[in-house]
């Protein structure tokens, strides 16, 4: 090669280099300013729920919800507590035990387990505990022996494995307290995400326990939405006889909470728990306070019942009348309460905000958002446009009785109200337990982080990047006021569904 063609070779390659340098610097640097997480305005929306909901209104007290279809969802939510899809069936039982491979309950914890091996997983797979640091090979395999996988080989229904829970539980995917974040330099990952957060079980609900860990902290229970690891000295083993005693007063009548972390003291002012919105404990009108059961463990911890007042400001008897009026009391006990991933810390996510607000008015609920649609009859408007969407559900949303899924998240249509910015067009109201918004691709998150009150609308004048929820891929209605249309859905029993983490 000529000297000056090497020259000039060399003098283009290493202006190829300077530039990618440039490049990569560049981006490294956007990168590093950029702000993954930032705070949705949320203070611009007005969360006064007697501004929307007046009190005044004498419309607030008409019920919403026909006394025949709420009397149907109050028998599906005896159903899966105390009846034939509950933790304490038998029939049931059965039916999740003698699953085939690989939809058997070894077979789907054991891909639990493995689901969380960092050991050749991909960098976005791969768990942080809360020191930043990634997990070893050992720190999984301490948890897997714990479990010792081969008691849940060839289960039975055994009687003396019905509990109770007696105070509110944490549901662990595995049997730990550790988090398990993926990094949180992807958009959407670290805090508050932890994959391992299932769920919470509130006290006073029914449970089967299908497996102890090898040292006896840790049972694997199914309670009557979903089959979670929660800690064994919150949970009382109980008999037929006080099985019988508690269904029985619990079908005569069910006392639901409506102002969260509510006192619960026995007879004697000994106190045992907060009681939260979406509990609920057999009981009667006592004068002019509920007297509710509430299960303790004896020496033995076996279920024992004791009982507690409660005030009528704090709770109600199911199903309470699904009025505008009484909607905005529970929410009133609900709005502004963080964003808890999975219930955590006894916070609630989106789909747990919507069963805590529906329980007093005995609507049953799964957990799952994506299983939530089907409890009504639903209407998918996954081809529908944005503008279609919100036309659609301001023309035929049911107040406070209309459920929205957008993919990965639900919420509640409240109603139609007058919009500010455009008078001649109603606003769609919806309200929500909400993490936040993001651009499309979701490379940020603007962060609500709380249970609001909040517009459906096209675009958000703080940041016309962010995804609207009428922009979302999936857009699916569900009226609770209607007869479901998917029954088989709702009646399918899917044991790897009820294990699902996500």
């Amino acid at each position: 090669m000529p000297k000056k063609i090497k020259f000039n070779y060399y003098k283009c390659l290493f202006a190829l280099i300077l530039m990618g340098i440039g490049i990569f610097l560049s981006v490294s640097s956007v990168r590093a300013n950029q702000d993954l997480i930032s705070l949705f305005p949320i203070e611009n929306y007005n969360q006064n729920l007697n501004d929307w909901i007046k009190p005044g209104d004498s419309e607030g007290d008409k019920p919403l919800l026909p006394a025949p279809m709420q009397e149907h969802h109050l028998a599906e939510f005896y159903k899966h507590y105390y009846g034939n899809f509950s933790p304490w069936d038998a029939g049931y039982i059965n039916q999740l035990t003698h699953k085939p491979e690989p939809d058997n309950l070894q077979t789907i914890e054991r891909s639990i387990i493995l689901s969380f091996n960092n050991q050749n997983a991909p960098a976005e797979s791969m768990g942080y505990g809360a020191n930043f640091r990634p997990y070893s090979a050992e720190w999984i395999n301490t948890i897997a022996d714990n479990i010792n996988l081969s008691q849940l080989a060839n289960l039975n229904y055994q009687a003396e494995n019905r509990a109770i829970t007696i105070d509110n539980l944490q549901a662990r995917g595995l049997p730990t307290e550790d988090v398990f974040f993926y990094s949180y330099k992807l958009p959407g990952e670290g805090y508050p995400f932890d994959n391992l957060q299932m769920s919470t079980v509130w006290a006073g609900t029914p449970v089967y326990i299908f497996a102890e860990t090898k040292d006896h902290s840790w049972s694997l229970v199914l309670t009557p939405e979903f089959i979670g690891w929660v800690k064994t000295n919150g949970l009382a083993r109980a008999n037929n006889s006080f099985i019988h005693t508690w269904t029985h007063a619990a079908k005569k009548s069910l006392i639901a909470i409506i102002r969260t972390k509510a006192s619960i003291n026995d007879e004697n002012h000994h106190f045992h728990f907060l009681a939260y919105v979406g509990s609920v404990f057999p009981g009667e009108l006592s004068t002019s306070e509920f007297k509710i059961m509430i299960p303790v463990a004896n020496t033995d911890h076996q279920a024992t019942i004791k009982y507690a007042q409660i005030s009528t400001e704090d709770a109600v008897i199911m199903p309470w009348s699904a009025t505008a009026h009484h909607f905005s009391i529970v929410m009133s006990s609900l709005i502004g309460r963080p964003y808890g991933w999975g219930g955590m810390y006894f916070y609630n996510d989106c789909s747990a905000e919507l069963k805590s607000l529906l329980t007093p008015f005995g609507l049953w609920l799964p957990r799952h958002s994506s299983d939530q649609v089907y409890v009504g009859k639903m209407m998918d408007l996954g081809s529908a446009s944005p503008e279609q969407r919100l036309s659609y559900l301001t023309e035929n949303g049911h107040r406070f009785l209309t459920l929205v899924y957008i993919g990965g998240h639900v919420f509640l249509y409240i109603g139609n109200f007058p919009n500010p910015q455009d008078p001649a067009h109603p606003l769609a109201l919806s309200y929500q337990n909400l993490w936040g918004l993001s651009p499309r691709p979701a490379v940020r998150r603007a962060v609500v982080g709380k249970a609001v009150i909040f517009p459906l609308l096209l675009q958000y004048s703080e940041d016309t990047s962010l995804i609207s929820p009428a922009a979302k891929k999936h857009f699916q209605v569900s009226y609770l006021d209607e007869l479901p249309n998917y029954q088989l859905k709702l009646e399918s029993i899917d044991l790897r569904a009820l294990m699902d983490m996500s």
